[in-house]
């Protein structure tokens, strides 16, 4: 972000002598009263730039721009975002290829006055805390852009002058950083047509927020009762409750109530970190996780099964290096989560030191073996390394292997590790374009702060979207902008960058992002942070952007709602995906070191349904217990819809989403069916499921459903409705029933814990309806066993006691 402060110009008007100018449209900067223009010949190449925020959204049909001078000559206007967001500096003619949005060429007569610029096909929304900005290069003669009388409010400046071309002898000899507020306003305003307006045509006021903070009455607090400030945040279902719990850097643990608040536990967890990624790293049922400390002192902590944690590092995981993201992921398929760290620099009298990211395999009992070298992990990056924060887990070629992306910072080459299958994994981003798109220097690319995946098009795939910190200077000439790449693979193995086509905005500050359905239309919308480097209230807000998905009908376009639900963070860096509260709409947790972590309550999605999902795995055999590397498929009939557990879910630095996989389905009342792909290759298909409800699923096919917060039921087993033996425990002769909802072969099994098949009961073609058989149980040993029901491919599992 420039450092750089707005001075007051030195006043040079060819002055025009005070006159009333009426106004066109029905918003506008200026006060209509032309005071002069800066006309004197000595700011030639220079860049007038006047930013323009309406009161409220609304799409923009006209802009208009007051042009001054005498000699008659053609200018082009250009109509750009306003990627400094307040604005607190002019953006520059060398970030006009990522932030305009349209360019016209005016025929200015000689005769100062009004020029209207049509804009209605561009569809431009802007307003409420949204800008556009107008702006053009002062040639030769003019045309100028006319400056009124009224002086520029301090906290509210407008209008620019920028000596857009000289080198900053203050800043690094950056042309495009040289900039003053100019003691008017230049007279610009636009025709909007607001999204809502009372009787007399007037915007309303921003509605009641719909994404509420409920950060403080749900107790997310210190000891002395203050919010936390800190730019990373986890959540994780450490005590198997069935709701989130939720670890926020510098060490603060809170365990969820079950009734929308949280206790906060820190002091008996007693685990100072900054950041924690969670996994099942024993398969013993419990989460563990890897606390960041960095330099030698990272430590793992693993889950005793009563909230509290005990630390078992080993040593082979600990580097001398400064630990950005963590994360866990089973790359070999063995069952057992393995460890992939992305490093960062230390930068130590003016020289940088970079760390390779490493990858450790875990070898059971604890113990790990680093295999970065043998993975391939480092022959994709090379000495003298890369700078990563925002890494990611993705099955991005839907092979069922786990991928690693790691974002990188400093204008490195993102990169892309697909997994091959045999233990190593091959560095494609350049091959598939992952590793960003090209800037005006072609070795450097952006400033990664985060990732996500997410099937934003619903077409089956998961898309990418990378946060980029990016300046609207000379630097932007090589530095990408936050990118959507949305995956084309299958088709011709490249990611499209579709990021002017979705809309999604330049900010200079952008940095992680989060992909969720926020108001269930079954289309995944988006949050994006905005970073920093000041406090709340000490410059302009840098506020994190809520965007709404459109739809296959607006070709998945973006819109920035941050405004209509009334979610605003000043200077976040990390979102996070979590359904605190269990009522089927996914809220977030937002992390900022300058503002305080935020928990925004989801009331926006009131009138659409969903079905939300948590799996597990098997933990003797080679699906690891935390369900990493799983599918889940949704069958509504006219569409369906995906979603993927490939491991840590990551969202930005250190910081993790729910494991939950939760789909919006719109007004679909039925399913028609939910396939469960675990890593192995297992299948579990479902026929009957119901919307409006969050179900845990197991491997073998047991599925419990988790109430809402303050449900006094714990679970409900679905399969129940399908097969069911009583009395149970089994002490002698009991009976099986089972419902067959279609004709078809019915395949009836007895299975011991381990897995193995003991007895087959029946297995044959068999009508509809509900059907009954005898079961001994003199025939078995006493012990636990699993009845498995087979029917029209779909699994029911049920288990039962014997005791004789």
């Amino acid at each position: 972000m420039m450092k750089i402060l707005l001075t007051s110009i030195l006043l040079c008007f060819a002055t025009i002598g005070m006159l009333e100018a009426q106004q066109p449209g029905n918003f506008h900067v200026d006060n209509g009263n032309l005071a002069g223009s800066f006309a004197d010949g000595t700011r030639n190449d220079w860049e007038e730039t006047v930013i323009i925020r309406a009161p409220a959204p609304g799409q923009i049909k006209k802009v208009f721009i007051y042009l001054t001078g005498t000699v008659a000559k053609k200018d082009t206007i250009w109509i750009v975002g306003d990627p400094t967001d307040g604005p607190t500096f002019p953006p520059s003619i060398f970030c006009r290829y990522i932030n305009s949005y349209a360019g016209f060429i005016i025929d200015y007569t000689g005769q100062q006055g009004w020029h209207e610029l049509d804009v209605e096909y561009l569809n431009l929304k802007s307003g409420g805390i949204n800008s556009i900005g107008v702006q053009h290069l002062i040639k030769p003669g003019g045309p100028y852009f006319g400056v009124d009388t009224k002086a520029q409010a301090q906290n509210n400046v407008t209008s620019f002058l920028a000596d857009v071309f000289r080198p900053n002898p203050q800043f690094y000899n950056l042309r495009g950083t040289i900039a003053s507020a100019t003691p008017g306003s230049y007279m610009a305003g636009v025709q909007i047509e607001y999204d809502n307006v009372d009787s007399e045509g007037k915007p309303l006021p921003a509605p009641n927020p719909t994404l509420i903070d409920v950060t403080i009455e749900a107790g997310l607090v210190d000891n002395a009762g203050n919010p936390i400030k800190s730019a990373i945040a986890s959540v994780a279902d450490w005590n198997n409750d069935g709701l989130d719990d939720i670890a926020i850097a510098g060490g603060h643990f809170f365990k969820n109530n079950r009734n929308g608040t949280f206790t906060n536990v820190s002091s008996s967890i007693n685990v100072s970190n900054s950041g924690t990624i969670w996994g099942d790293i024993d398969n013993d049922g419990y989460l563990d996780f890897f606390a960041v400390r960095g330099w030698d002192n990272d430590k793992i902590y693993f889950g005793n099964g009563d909230g509290t944690f005990t630390e078992d590092t080993d040593p082979t995981v600990v580097m001398n290096a400064p630990t950005v993201s963590p994360m866990w992921i089973d790359y070999d398929m063995d069952g057992l989560l393995d460890l992939f760290i992305a490093y960062g620099r230390k930068e130590e009298g003016g020289t940088e030191t970079f760390y390779p990211d490493q990858l450790f395999r875990n070898l059971g009992n604890r113990k790990f073996e680093n295999v970065t070298v043998k993975a391939g992990i480092a022959a994709g990056e090379p000495a003298p390394y890369y700078d990563c924060w925002g890494a990611s887990i993705t099955d991005y070629n839907d092979d069922g292997l786990p991928d690693i992306f790691v974002a990188t910072y400093r204008l490195a080459p993102d990169l892309l590790y697909r997994n091959n299958g045999n233990g190593t994994f091959t560095e494609v981003g350049a091959s598939t374009g992952a590793r960003g798109v090209a800037t005006y220097s072609p070795q450097y690319f952006g400033h990664g702060m985060g990732s996500d995946w997410g099937d934003y098009d619903n077409d089956g795939d998961l898309d990418l979207v990378v946060g980029n910190l990016g300046h609207p200077d000379e630097r932007a000439l090589s530095s990408n902008r936050s990118l959507l790449l949305e995956n084309k693979i299958n088709e011709n193995n490249k990611f499209e960058d579709v990021t002017e086509k979705s809309r999604l905005q330049f900010y200079e500050m952008n940095a992680g992002a989060a992909w969720l359905d926020i108001d269930n239309d079954g289309y995944l919308d988006l949050v994006h942070c905005q970073y920093a480097y000041y406090a709340k209230d000490a410059g302009k807000a840098k506020n994190t952007r809520f965007y709404r998905n459109l739809g296959a009908d607006y070709l998945h376009q973006l819109e920035d709602n941050t405004w209509q639900w009334g979610a605003y963070i000043h200077g976040a860096w990390s979102p996070v995906r979590i359904d605190y509260n269990r009522d089927g709409k996914m809220d977030i947790l937002v992390a900022s070191s300058n503002d305080y972590v935020k928990l925004f309550k989801n009331n926006v999605a009131q009138n659409s349904n969903y079905i939300n999902f948590k799996v597990k795995g098997k933990a003797d055999s080679t699906v690891n217990s935390s369900g990493y590397g799983s599918k889940i498929t949704v069958d509504i009939g006219s569409k369906q819809f995906h979603r993927f557990l490939p491991g840590s879910v990551l969202n930005a630095r250190a910081s993790q989403s729910s494991n939950d996989l939760h789909f919006g389905l719109g007004d679909a009342e039925n399913i028609v069916s939910v396939v469960v792909r675990f890593s192995d290759g297992h299948e579990l298909t479902f026929d009957d499921l119901l919307v409006n409800k969050t179900y845990s699923i197991d491997y073998e096919g047991n599925i419990d459903l988790i109430p809402q917060s303050g449900g006094t039921s714990v679970s409900e087993n679905i399969a129940n409705r399908h097969v069911s033996i009583y009395p149970n425990p089994v002490t002698g002769n009991s009976t099986i029933e089972y419902n067959v909802s279609y004709a078809g072969n019915v395949n009836l099994s007895i299975y011991d814990m381990s897995g193995i098949e003991i007895m087959s009961l029946k297995n044959e073609f068999t009508e509809s309806g509900n059907h009954l058989v005898n079961l001994n149980g003199k025939d078995l040993p006493n012990g636990a066993y699993v009845l498995r029901y087979t029917t029209n491919n779909v699994i029911y599992s049920h288990k039962f006691i014997v005791a004789n």
